[in-house]
């Protein structure tokens, strides 16, 4: 599993002046387990895209509300986490996209706190909207996991500091597709998952977070698709399980051992990912999908929408409610019991949304990939735009929210979001 020496030349931390191949350090910082308001995944916890109870002002773009606007160091359609006081930022540079970085700032004045550069080993071409930096980290409140399209994944502590590096590209050539990767990993009782769906060599892997090394392989179905994996916690009666979404069917496996456990054929959509709220996983396949999970891991499907079919931005999910915003810009309201439709808006923006919307406060927040940004009211009887602020910037990735405040990512800019705290 060891990179090669030219590859060991080439992968290097910028702050330490280490080069690392597959190596462990000695000894790293113990840092604490993730707070309760941490955001540590791509669109936070089981992909809900949900904050609940979180307070955002609607007025994003007002002076008074943007707490710290910062530049970034690269490009990418990543998202950020929030760990502890910490917000974590991927990016790409150069002009092959081969050169990585993970960033930290402060969360309270935007401070750079440690930034760590990475060569990278893969494939680092990407389309000309996207960068090597699409897929969002994860944490588990212990270690941040990066992931890149290139194939790249490193772990670093809290602090910075490089735990291990993989150069998966070294070991799988042939593992990626014509537009770049952006596929984000999770993690879950000491494994983190990742998942290459390509047209060659397309597989999911989980890796053991301690030492790197792969535990388990599961070949994939050889397509581009771009769908995040997405955790549904264990309990006494069963283990942690990882839902792998393909073009042609969704897979749930055991975290640990990777035995398949469960699976679902249809038609899925090749963006948009899976969601799991409590006992219940939404599927983009046929439209919509709900199904329950019961206590000992079996599946049953609740019901079918056809016309719930997310476009690029993935389900925002609350106990009451499913949003949806499709291909054509229109957000729609289903109920989440029944699956029926209850309202719908139409959305102003004539660049299409790659990011999924944030609901918090009773609000969904939209950033288009234009730069329009717009604050739904949602209520039971309808939505209504009630803000809207132009942006000469480009939205790809999703918000990120922490003691009520937003962090929002475009190509070049981080900036935090808040009311008077």
């Amino acid at each position: 599993m060891n990179l090669n020496s030219q590859t060991r030349e080439k992968t290097m931390t910028k702050n330490y002046g280490i080069k690392f191949g597959f190596v462990v350090l000695i000894a790293f910082s113990i840092c604490a387990q993730a707070h309760a308001d941490d955001w540590t995944q791509f669109r936070g916890t089981g992909g809900t895209s949900n904050a609940a109870g979180a307070v955002i002002p609607i007025k994003i773009a007002e002076s008074n509300n943007v707490k710290w606007d910062v530049e970034l160091p690269g490009k990418g359609p990543s998202s950020p986490i929030v760990i502890g006081d910490q917000v974590i930022v991927t990016c790409s540079f150069g002009d092959k996209q081969d050169r990585l970085a993970v960033v930290s700032y402060n969360a309270k004045s935007g401070k750079q706190n440690w930034r760590q550069d990475f060569w990278a080993t893969g494939r680092s071409v990407c389309h000309p909207l996207s960068a090597n930096a699409a897929p969002t980290p994860t944490s588990d409140g212990k270690f941040i996991y990066a992931f890149f399209s290139s194939n790249d994944l490193a772990c670093l502590d809290l602090e910075g500091n490089l735990k291990w590096f993989r150069g998966l590209a070294y070991d799988y050539p042939k593992a990626a597709n014509d537009t770049g990767m952006s596929s984000s990993p999770v993690v879950a009782d000491g494994v983190v998952v990742v998942q290459i769906e390509n047209q060659a060599d397309s597989f999911a892997a989980g890796i053991d977070t301690t030492t790197g090394k792969t535990l388990w392989r599961k070949e994939r179905e050889p397509k581009a698709c771009w769908a995040s994996p997405v955790i549904i916690r264990g309990n006494p009666n069963r283990p942690s399980m990882v839902v792998l979404q393909s073009n042609s069917k969704t897979t749930v496996h055991n975290v640990k051992s990777g035995e398949k456990v469960w699976e679902y054929e249809g038609r899925f959509s090749g963006i948009p990912s899976p969601v799991v709220d409590g006992n219940r996983l939404y599927l983009p396949v046929d439209g919509t999908t709900a199904f329950e999970i019961a206590d000992d891991g079996k599946f049953t499907k609740l019901w079918n929408n056809p016309r719930m079919a997310p476009g690029t931005s993935s389900l925002i999910v609350s106990k009451k409610y499913l949003f949806s915003l499709n291909r054509g810009g229109i957000t729609n309201c289903f109920d989440a019991k029944s699956g029926e439709r209850l309202w719908q808006v139409r959305m102003n923006s004539g660049s299409g949304f790659w990011s999924t919307p944030l609901l918090a406060g009773g609000h969904l927040y939209f950033f288009s990939q234009g730069g329009k940004a717009q604050v739904v009211e949602v209520s039971n009887s309808g939505g209504k735009i009630v803000y809207e602020h132009e942006y000469k910037e480009t939205f790809l990735g999703s918000p990120a929210v922490s003691n009520n405040a937003m962090f929002m990512r475009s190509d070049n800019r981080l900036r935090k979001i808040a009311g008077d705290q």
